[in-house]
C-alpha cells in the first residue's frame, strides 16, 4: 500500500512539473504584434486599394492565424471617421473607408494614420512589448524622395514619415525579431536606414522605382501577392501555394519568393534578412509557438551584409543586373532571388 502511494505521489509530482514547464514555455515564447499603417495623404490620393490591402491582411491575421484584435494596431487614413476620405478605384467619386476591416460588425480602426499618431502608437508599443515578442510592421502608402534624398511615406494630412524617423522609432523596440513589409513607390529606399540584426525587410520596389497597383483588381501588386502567400488563398478563397518546402508553414522567405515570382508590374521587389536564416524560419503560425524553428545564429551574420535567398552574400550590382535576375525568376521553377543593395 505504501509503495502504491509513493508511486502515485511521484506521478502527480511529475505531472505538476511538466505542466509548469509547459506554462513557462508558453509564457516565454512571446507573441506577434502587428501594426498596419496606411496614410493615404488626403482623399484625392487615398485610393480604395490601400484599404483593400489592409483589410485583406487584417482578415488573414485574424482568421487564418488567429491573432487577437488586441495584438493588431490599425492606423488607416482618418481613423474610420464618417467623412468621405477614400477615392473609389473606378473613379466614380469618394466614399467613407469602413472602420470594420473583417466584416464582423465590430470596429477595427480607431486611430488615424497621421504622423503624430503613428509616432505615438509606435512609441507606446515599444514600451509594451517584451524581448520575447515579435513585431510585424505593414506599411502601404504613397512614397517619394525629398530634396535631402530621404525616402518618406505620406501620412494622413500630408505630413511625411521619413526613413530616418521610422528607423528611430523602431530602434526603441527591444523585441526578439522584427518583420517589415513596405508597399509604396521608392520603398526600397527605406532599407538602408531600417536594416538591423534580427530584422526581415520586404519592399515592393527599389529606392529609385515606382510601385504599381494591380491591373485587374483593386489591390497593390506586390503586397497583394505577398498576403495571398501567407494566407494560402486569395481574397475570394481560391487556393494559393507558397509553401515551397511543404513543411506546413509559409516563411517570410517563401512569401517574398512567391510575391516576387507573381509580380506582373515594372517593379523590382527587395528582400533583406539578418541573419539570412531568420527569413527562412519566421512565420505567423501559432503552431510553431514562437514562429521560429530551432537554430543557432552564428556570429558569421553579426555584421551588415546582403544575402540572396540561397544564403549567399551579395555584392553591389547595377540596376540592369537586378532586373535580369527578376526576369529569370519568372522563368525558373526554383526561383532566383533578386539582388538587394545595402548602402
Amino acid at each position: 500500500m505504501r509503495e502504491r502511494f509513493l508511486i502515485r505521489a511521484l506521478f502527480v509530482s511529475m505531472c505538476i512539473v511538466v505542466c509548469c514547464c509547459t506554462v513557462n514555455a508558453q509564457q516565454t515564447a512571446g507573441r506577434v504584434h502587428a501594426i498596419i499603417i496606411s496614410g493615404g495623404m488626403n482623399k484625392l490620393m487615398n485610393h480604395e486599394r490601400y484599404w483593400n490591402d489592409c483589410a485583406f491582411l487584417y482578415r488573414t491575421l485574424r482568421e487564418d492565424y488567429r491573432l487577437s484584435p488586441q495584438d493588431i494596431t490599425s492606423l488607416i487614413s482618418d481613423g474610420g471617421e464618417p467623412g468621405r476620405d477614400m477615392l473609389l478605384e473606378d473613379g466614380s467619386g469618394f466614399a467613407t473607408s469602413p472602420a470594420d476591416l473583417d466584416g464582423d460588425g465590430l470596429r477595427d480602426v480607431w486611430l488615424p494614420a497621421t504622423l503624430s499618431q503613428v509616432e505615438a502608437s509606435l512609441t507606446e508599443l515599444a514600451m509594451r512589448l517584451t524581448p520575447q515578442d515579435r513585431l510585424f510592421l505593414f506599411l502601404v502608402d504613397h512614397g517619394d524622395i525629398d530634396d535631402q534624398q530621404q525616402t518618406y511615406a505620406c501620412m494622413w494630412g500630408g505630413e511625411r514619415l521619413t526613413d530616418t524617423r521610422l528607423a528611430e522609432l523602431l530602434d526603441a523596440f527591444h523585441v526578439a525579431s522584427m518583420n517589415i513589409v513596405i508597399g509604396m513607390c521608392h520603398s526600397g529606399g527605406f532599407i538602408d536606414d531600417l536594416w538591423r540584426e534580427n530584422r526581415i525587410i520586404s519592399t515592393s520596389s527599389t529606392g529609385s522605382e515606382p510601385s504599381w497597383a494591380c491591373g485587374d483588381r483593386p489591390y497593390d501588386e506586390f503586397v497583394y501577392h505577398w498576403t495571398c502567400a501567407i494566407a494560402g488563398h486569395d481574397p475570394e478563397g481560391n487556393l494559393v501555394t507558397a509553401d515551397a518546402d511543404g513543411d506546413g508553414f509559409v516563411t517570410m522567405a517563401e512569401a517574398f519568393n512567391y510575391a516576387c515570382q507573381h509580380d506582373r508590374r515594372e517593379e523590382t521587389p527587395q528582400y533583406c534578412s539578418a541573419p539570412t536564416t531568420l527569413g527562412e524560419q519566421w512565420s505567423f503560425s501559432q503552431q510553431r509557438r514562437d514562429g521560429i524553428k530551432d537554430s543557432v545564429i552564428s556570429d558569421l551574420y553579426s555584421s551588415r551584409r546582403c544575402y540572396d535567398l540561397q544564403g549567399r552574400i551579395v555584392s553591389t550590382q547595377i540596376e540592369t543586373k537586378r532586373k535580369y535576375l527578376k526576369i529569370l525568376n519568372a522563368k525558373q521553377s526554383f526561383g532566383l532571388s533578386p539582388i538587394i543593395i545595402i548602402k
